[in-house]
């Protein structure tokens, strides 16, 4: 059972980059309540991989003004599809909580995406 970003990273090796600055390195920049949309993105990423004989990296994931952003090196047309989807899931899901949220508000010191 995944339980943390750190999960899904073991999970998918084949996604991550071997270089300094690549999301091995740094990690998953967000919040828990983002990380079933996460799972389904990295699951979703590696059988495309797979069923279109890809090399994809992902190297950042994170949160910038209150939204969801994942950056690939790699992919095709398939891969640039779920990454929409995927962000536009997280546009109404808490980033804390997961929950849904009414999306993108400014809470006085940024851009959140909290219910």
């Amino acid at each position: 059972m995944i339980r943390t970003y750190d999960d899904i990273l073991a999970k998918h090796p084949a996604l991550l980059g071997s270089e300094p600055t690549d999301l091995k390195a740094f990690g998953v920049c967000c919040g828990p309540g983002w990380l079933p949309i996460l799972e389904r993105l990295f699951d979703d990423l590696e059988k495309t991989r797979q069923e279109d004989g890809l090399t994809i990296t992902v190297f950042q994931v994170k949160e910038k003004f209150g939204e969801l952003r994942v950056y690939v090196r790699g992919g095709n047309d398939r891969v640039q599809h779920r990454l929409r989807d995927a962000e536009w899931d997280a546009m109404f899901t808490c980033e804390d909580c997961g929950g849904r949220s009414p999306g993108v508000q400014s809470l006085g010191s940024g851009l959140n995406n909290l219910c």
